[in-house]
């Protein structure tokens, strides 16, 4: 897939670590691992292709302090827990109410990534993981203020989906004008009707929230400007549709999978034949800024 941002990637980098040829023998012992996960049915939350992506990114980097964003049952958690056995682990949520898996290492933070002020992490030597369904733009921002260069993004939702303003919808120039897009998850007509409400409320304040934002290029322009690498990592394999029914491709285009459904081994075969949920893709990605 080509995009605006690879111009701007230098020699090495994610792309360089992450070996096409030696990659099915990660998605092999990756397997072993998943196999022991204590939250076997993470609804709601990552599951195959963007467990495999942030556990491979994680252990191929070895950051030594990971910022978590997000924690919900504690999957992503645990998945740091694997990958970075030495690693000081940050995990910041709102509400820790529906947590599942608590790591021993980590420090539970019940604040937002904004609040915090990380005057015990070297920036240099850290990492951001952030699954909390907030405008990713803003939070590249947010990481720049902080002094942090390196981020994952797994909420990377396709312009035509999800309910934040993504890295890929920064790329497409689309926006986020709407504060759900995806039909599926609107609800009965009361329910829209208060998301109608909520909109017109949160335009009337324009610049000063960042939930929806108009369609424009100037964020992809200074995106471009202010970011040494962009990666969007390849799933795994993909089941047929993404989870409002429509195929990968156009809008919803993706990396080409590592495998084809075809020459998937027995064990991922029948796991995408029991719970094809698992290999649902959301172009979970890697940024790293100038």
């Amino acid at each position: 897939m080509s995009n605006p941002i690879e111009t701007a990637t230098p020699a090495g980098g994610m792309k360089a670590l992450v070996d096409a040829a030696d990659i099915r023998r990660h998605v092999a012992e990756f397997m072993t691992i998943y196999e022991r996960r204590p939250i076997r049915s993470n609804s709601g939350g990552m599951r195959f292709n963007h467990s495999f992506a942030t556990w491979l990114m994680l252990r191929l980097l070895q950051p030594r302090f990971v910022i978590e964003s997000g924690v919900w049952q504690g999957h992503s958690t645990w998945l740091i827990d694997q990958a970075c056995p030495q690693t000081k682990i940050f995990c910041l949520d709102l509400d820790f109410s529906k947590l599942v898996y608590r790591s021993p290492r980590a420090t539970y933070i019940q604040k937002d990534f904004t609040d915090c002020v990380w005057t015990d992490v070297d920036p240099a030597a850290a990492l951001c993981f952030f699954d909390d369904h907030q405008n990713a733009y803003q939070r590249l921002k947010d990481m720049h203020w902080a002094s942090f260069k390196r981020a994952i993004f797994e909420d990377n939702f396709p312009s035509h989906g999800g309910d934040c303003y993504s890295i890929r919808k920064v790329i497409d120039g689309t926006g986020h004008e709407r504060v759900q897009l995806s039909s599926n998850w609107l609800g009965d007509a009361q329910n829209q009707q208060r998301l109608r409400m909520m909109e017109n409320s949160l335009w009337s304040i324009r610049t000063q929230q960042h939930w929806l934002v108009r369609a424009n290029t100037s964020d992809r322009e200074l995106f471009a400007k202010n970011c040494r690498e962009y990666f969007e990592f390849p799933p795994v394999a993909l089941h047929r549709t993404d989870d409002r029914g429509e195929p990968y491709e156009g809008v919803n285009r993706t990396e080409k999978p590592i495998y084809s459904i075809d020459e998937l081994p027995n064990d991922l075969r029948n796991l995408i034949a029991t719970e094809p949920a698992e290999f649902g893709y959301g172009n979970i990605a890697y940024v790293e800024l100038r």
